[in-house]
Order: C-alpha cells, then structure tokens, then sequence
C-alpha cells in the first residue's frame, strides 16, 4: 500500500500503474484485493477533489472480475465482511475474533446485489462490479470509466494480453486509474507466458509494471504450526515451489518452453525483413478455410555472410508472416497473397515451399498454385500429388514427404527453439501465444501460427541437411 501510496503523487506517465502480484496459494491475496478495493472506493482515487460537494455526488467505479465467476465470490465476501465485522482474524493463542471494523456506516449493504453480475454499493455514491471476463475477452467492461480494476488470478485467463491491451486498460483511462493482477502462476495457463512476461516487466520496471512476490511465510494468520504442517505436506511434489513460494514453473504438459519462446523473440524482426540478395528463404503454409487462419511463414536461411546479428548468430529468421482468417477472403485472393509474397523473396531457385496436405481443401490449394510454385512445392501430408506439374517435364521428380509424421514436424521447430537457432518478431504475440499453449494433443487449441512456422522450420532443416558438404577424411591402416 505504501508503494501505491508514493506512486499516487506522480503524474499518471511516470508512474506505475500495473501491480503485478505472485503469491503463493493461502498468501491471503484475496483479502488484500478486499483492503484495496475499499481504499479506492471510499477515497474516489482518480476523482479530483477540489468541490467536496461535486466529489461526493459524482459517481466512482471499480471492478473485480477474473476468469471465472467462481473466483470473484471471494472478495465479494470479504468485503461484506470487513465491512460489518465480520471478519475473522486467527490470533497467535489460537482464538479467532471479528474485526472491528471503523467505517461500518459507509457499506449500504441493503442496496447489494448478490447475483450475476455482483455490484456492492457505498455511502458516496460509489460501487464496485464483480464481473468474469469469461470469452468476451472483456467486452463486458466496454464503455465504462473505472478508477480501479483488480483481475484475480488473471494468469488463469486464456487471454491475458489480449484482455489487457484491448479491453481493460482503455476503461482506466479516464479516472488514469490502476490496474491489479493478483495471481498464483499456473504452469498450465494458456497464457502463461503473458503472465511471466509482465512479472518480468514489474521486476525491471518497464512498461508502467511494478511486480510484488509472496510466499506462504508472509501470512501472518498462519500459526507456524499450520505453516510447517503446509511445508511438510507439499516437500516432495514437483508443485511445490509454486505452491508455497508463488514461483513461476515453466513447462507442464507444453511442447515449447517459455523460455525459449522468450529467447527466439526479437523486436529487430518486428517489421519485419525484405529480399536480401544471398540468402535462401523457406515458405511454411498452414491453409484454412473457416474461421482458422490462413497463414504463410517466410523464413531467412543464414548465408554465414555478416548481415545482421540473426546471420552472425547462424539463425534462421522468421522475416515475414502473413495470417488471415481463411473465411475473410476467396480462395483467389488467398492465392493471390501468395504469389505476391513470393515474388517479394524469389530470385532464382533460392525459395522453397512447404505445405500441408492432410485433406481436401489444402490438396485443392495445390492444384490451384501456380505451375512455378508447384515445382518448388513440398506437400506434408496424407494427400501427394502423383504426376509432374509442369507441362513439359515429365521427368522432374514430384516432391514428397509420405514417410514425415506430424511429430517430426514439431519436434524439429523444438529443437530449433532449444539450440536458439531460431529468431521470431517479439511483436507477434499471436505467435508467442500460440507457441506457449502448444501441445501433443492439439485439436481444442489454436495452432495455424505454429504449424505454418514448424513447416518452414522442418523444410529449411531438410535443405541444410541435404545441402551439407562433405568433407574427404584421410584414415591410415
């Protein structure tokens, strides 16, 4: 509170104005959010003060919302609590006794609204929302001002960033109000690595970002008897330190680590990178026809040439990518985007294509490409083209890949991403998203971005493996 207290005297641009919380599970976070809401709503913070009539008359919103509607009933009852004496504090000789609470008279407990959405409302006409965010990703909060949001366990939403940017931010705007992120890490969120990466903004004080960290120690309504009781229960699961010390686990059932999500992302490639004479480039297409995306994935191979730090570091580089949703256009334009994106990088025989063909609709897209994009096309997939493709040719070998499993294809880009071979735009967060929810059995989570990125990998793979030299190697018997 201190903290916040000193931040409040800085103009809103310099100070912080995201809290980002980690605490261990029984920390009391709840109970904090509780105190904080009820500071924010009985001192309008936001509102300006200068007519006390005019201050006590305008009408002062906060918001609790969280991923599920579940997890905003605790702090909808701690607040009626704190504010009735009703609270219960554990004491160190084990009794346990109300609060007594010094402002009973603010809460107007009879105006409460006890069903879906939540609303408590106060004697200086301010009230607070319990909302979950659920799949509107926030559109619940459009067009209205609030002085204070606190999102409980927001790292569980599958939509962090996202929820963050686009919807929960703009509605602090007007009163330049704060944002609160209490929440245990969850090495299963889908947005696990938007929540490390705002943690990791708070410690080094980047984008407005202040982070705190709790551990179960810090919970001073725990006998030491409960808290060693609470150690010794959880001192050989593998859960333990994010359990106990609110830290973060990187990894779970994940094919890609977070960490070398992290690693690969690189704001030089946010713009992205035109042609460079030299180099070979790779395109990775995932096609769709519906509500998935359509996504080609250009990669640069390294050409051991000094052009920028990607190619001194021997990287592949993801210089381009281009996504739409595969119902936003026809299939020509879809092939026209194509054809234009590959002309962009074509010079010669310096461009390779790979796609994948498990059904009808991507072997259609084939058969509609270009006769010179075919020729340097490979298909992935259950469905192989079985004649040559250009007229005149028909000694020129079709290329296949029958013998190729789709876990060779994501195993690749692992070990891509692991032996920091691999470079991506730190810009696309869709991208980073995707990567980081990523796993074996992938059917309920969205994967055109990486799948169009892994096609690319695997292929460039292929043609440096294929392209090594051979060195003479004299033996003496």
């Amino acid at each position: 509170m201190r903290h916040i207290q000193t931040e409040l005297t800085k103009p809103a641009y310099e100070r912080d104005r995201i809290y980002i919380l980690v605490p261990s599970n029984r920390w009391g976070k709840s109970s904090l959010v509780a105190c904080l809401q009820i500071w924010y709503l009985f001192y309008k913070i936001g509102v300006r003060s200068g007519n006390q009539d005019a201050w006590y008359k305008s009408e002062y919103r906060t918001a609790n919302i969280a991923p599920a509607y579940a997890l905003t009933e605790p702090v909808f009852k701690y607040i009626t609590q704190i504010l009735t004496s009703r609270f219960p504090i554990n004491l160190p000789d084990g009794r346990t006794v109300p609060n007594e609470c010094q402002i009973e008279w603010f809460y107007e407990e009879h105006r409460t609204q006890n069903t879906p959405p939540r609303a408590q409302y106060f004697a200086n006409n301010s009230y607070i929302e319990h909302r979950t965010l659920g799949s509107d990703k926030g559109d619940s909060l459009q067009g209205k001002p609030y002085g204070l949001i606190t999102y409980d366990e927001g790292g569980r939403s599958s939509h962090l960033r996202e929820e963050t940017s686009s919807n929960i931010l703009p509605r602090l705007f007007d009163l330049s109000g704060d944002l609160h992120i209490p929440s245990t890490p969850d090495q299963e969120s889908h947005s696990i690595l938007d929540h490390y990466e705002m943690y990791q903004d708070g410690l080094h004080g980047r984008n407005q970002t202040y982070t705190m960290k709790g551990s179960i120690y810090d919970n001073t309504f725990f006998t030491e008897e409960q808290i060693k009781a609470q150690v010794k229960l959880f001192e050989k699961d593998p859960m333990r330190d994010q359990i106990l010390e609110g830290k973060f686990l990187l990894g779970g059932d994940n094919i890609y680590s977070p960490n070398d999500i992290m690693d690969a992302e690189t704001e030089l490639l946010n713009d992205g990178i035109r042609y460079e004479e030299g180099h070979n480039y790779v395109v990775g297409i995932d096609t769709a026809i519906s509500s998935d995306e359509m996504v080609y994935t250009v990669l640069r191979e390294p050409c051991g040439k000094d052009h920028d730090e990607m190619c001194r570091d021997n990287k592949l580089a993801m210089v381009r990518m281009v996504a739409c949703k595969g119902n936003a256009k026809s299939p020509q334009m879809h092939m026209n985007d194509l054809v234009d994106l590959c002309n962009n990088y074509k010079n010669g025989d310096n461009l390779a294509i790979m796609l994948e063909t498990w059904n009808g609709e991507s072997a259609r897209y084939y058969i509609d490409m270009p006769y010179e994009l075919q020729a340097i096309t490979t298909c992935y997939g259950s469905w192989q083209p079985t004649r040559p493709v250009i007229p005149g040719n028909d000694n020129k070998p079709v290329k296949q890949t029958q013998n190729i499993k789709k876990a060779d294809i994501i195993i690749v880009l692992q070990k891509y991403l692991s032996a920091k071979e691999l470079a991506i735009p730190k810009s696309n967060q869709k991208l980073s998203h995707q990567l980081s929810i990523y796993r074996e059995d992938d059917v309920k989570i969205s994967t055109d971005r990486v799948i169009s990125l892994a096609l690319a990998t695997w292929l460039a793979n292929d043609r440096k493996v294929k392209t090594a030299k051979l060195e003479w190697v004299t033996i003496e018997w």
